[in-house]
């Protein structure tokens, strides 16, 4: 290859790298703007228009990434449910179960404002779809038993930290760990 066709390779890589980073941050600008608009307004009552207005963004930009407000939603707790997933995975839930629990409200901390936005327009359920998806992929074994746990550990951990957020988060993310830690220690105990 020529110089100049590694040249023009660089430039074409650096434009997609462009692309991609302004794609991200068309996104996530849209993806607050829609949050922001929560606060004040029924989801129902929020337009496309409201939404790009708000983000700054131009409508062809909004339809390039978004079909829906429904689908800013979902791509939000997906990208929320994911950070989530990541640091509990850092964790065995039995084995370290303090650092299990302590790395699952920590990253809650960080989303609470949007977390208890989506749970007070009744989006509950987006979340704990999203939590039990990502359980049944963690898992690599799809006998009966895997499935059902994953749907017991997505359900126990969404109902925990679903009742945290609505009380206003109140307890540290330090004390929760320990509560649960001292539940799952209790429930070691009973077995």
């Amino acid at each position: 290859m020529s110089e100049k066709e590694d040249t023009e390779l660089q430039r074409m890589e650096g434009l997609r790298l462009s692309n991609e980073e302004s794609n991200r941050i068309t996104r996530s600008s849209i993806e607050a703007a829609l949050v922001l608009l929560m606060k004040d307004q029924a989801f129902e009552d929020i337009t496309i228009t409201g939404i790009v207005k708000r983000a700054g963004v131009s409508r062809t930009a909004y339809y390039r990434n978004y079909n829906s407000k429904e689908d800013i939603l979902q791509s939000t707790m997906k990208e929320i449910v994911d950070k989530i997933v990541a640091a509990m995975n850092l964790h065995h839930p039995i084995r370290n179960s303090y650092d299990y629990w302590l790395a699952l409200f920590h990253t809650l901390e960080q989303h609470i404002d949007c977390l208890q936005i989506i749970l007070k327009v009744n989006m509950a359920d987006t979340i704990l779809s999203e939590m039990q998806d990502a359980q049944l992929i963690r898992s690599k074994d799809v006998s009966l038993l895997t499935n059902y746990a994953a749907y017991f550990w997505s359900g126990a951990i969404y109902s925990v930290a679903a009742s945290w957020i609505r009380s206003g988060a109140k307890q540290s993310a330090a004390e929760m760990a320990m509560l649960c830690y001292k539940i799952i220690e209790a429930v070691n105990g009973d077995c």
